[in-house]
């Protein structure tokens, strides 16, 4: 990095560097011999930070690190290429503050392993995991496209029909991580990519863990508030799928309205209406949503598991079902448009055949 403004800015928010410090380095027209006077650093450890920009972008010997995809709690996502297999990657890096503990190394390496065991096509592939020096980092298929959560924030809510497709889509998902007893526990746009090869691919298994993991409270409650399901709010011991088809519910109401299906000044105020209030339908019927959408989420929404989907496959068929329904539909309604047309332009049907007479 060759601008000292923003690498001393990227070090004092790193907390490597105080404001009071990087101040003075920078009135010094030589930051490095500043910060080295001072005994902040050494001529070594400043080199490292203008490679590293501060300790935020890893340099390492088989990958040539290019471009910031994502960040997140846990860790940073960068494109790369793998120098060794000359192919195009995904990087994620565990935050060097979190490679220090060793729950949270635990946690990073069993998503990296779980990504590397599974094979779906809306499951992001695993390749590598590993570390380097002080960096812990696993290497994922780069796929094309852009998170749910960047399409909202872009282009605004999706067509029903699009989000209802990314549901089936990430229903095979988790139907998957089902099969291996798991419980994804973050479902949310955010951590679904869309492909446009693919389709939506579900890209995080940080959370995950195994279905009635004896977790602790604290951690079972472990996902994004706005779409955890009433259960896991509480801190249920004994989670299942149907929490992660709750997920799916909230994602798909924020997917066709642009809204939150609970929203509340802080945290504890939106578990609270997740666990006390009724999903609402005024949203749903101000866009003028197909009755058939409001059943999806009543169902996949409901706040007792037991009225929910019972599994990823039972929701998948369903809402499958109706998509492949309303384009019959729409394919009839074209041929119905296409005769009516040809009759006004004049066009005529072909007389059917003369029928063989009767003896």
């Amino acid at each position: 990095m060759n601008d000292p403004v923003k690498l001393l800015a990227l070090l004092v928010h790193g907390g490597l560097v105080t404001p009071a410090q990087a101040r003075t380095a920078l009135a010094s027209g030589a930051p490095a011999k500043s910060l080295v006077a001072q005994g902040v650093c050494t001529d070594e450890q400043w080199r490292h930070w203008e490679r590293t920009e501060g300790g935020t972008r890893p340099v390492l010997s088989r990958y040539e690190v290019k471009d910031l995809l994502g960040e997140g709690g846990v860790g940073r996502v960068f494109a790369a290429v793998d120098k060794v297999e000359r192919r195009e990657v995904a990087l994620k890096v565990l935050r060097p503050d979190l490679a220090k503990d060793p729950v949270q190394v635990d946690r990073f390496v069993r998503e990296a392993r779980l990504l590397m065991d599974l094979r779906h096509p809306h499951l992001v592939q695993g390749l590598r995991v590993a570390k380097e020096g002080e960096t812990i980092f696993f290497a994922m298929e780069r796929l094309p496209g852009r998170s749910l959560q960047d399409a909202l924030t872009d282009d605004g809510r999706l067509a029903e029909e699009d989000a209802l497709q990314a549901v089936v889509d990430v229903a095979g998902a988790l139907g998957e991580l089902h099969k291996r007893g798991l419980v994804h526990r973050d479902v949310k746009p955010g951590n679904v990519l869309w492909s446009p090869e693919r389709g939506a691919v579900l890209i995080d298994l940080g959370f995950a863990i195994p279905r009635d993991a004896d977790a602790g409270a604290s951690d079972t409650t472990a996902g994004t508030v706005h779409y955890i399901a009433p259960e896991q709010a509480r801190g249920s011991l004994s989670l299942d799928v149907r929490a992660d088809i709750y997920a799916l519910g909230a994602t798909l109401y924020h997917l066709v309205t642009g809204s939150l299906p609970f929203e509340g000044a802080d945290n504890d105020e939106v578990l609270a209406k997740q666990l006390l209030e009724s999903l609402s339908g005024e949203r749903l019927r101000e866009l003028s949503l197909s009755p058939q959408l409001h059943y999806f989420l009543e169902k996949m929404m409901a706040k007792d598991p037991e009225i929910r989907f019972q599994d990823p496959a039972q929701l998948q068929r369903e809402v499958a079902a109706f998509l492949a329904q309303r384009q019959r539909e729409r394919a009839a309604a074209a041929e119905a448009d296409q005769r009516r047309a040809g009759l006004r332009l004049g066009g005529h049907r072909r007389p059917p055949p003369d029928r063989p007479r009767r003896g």
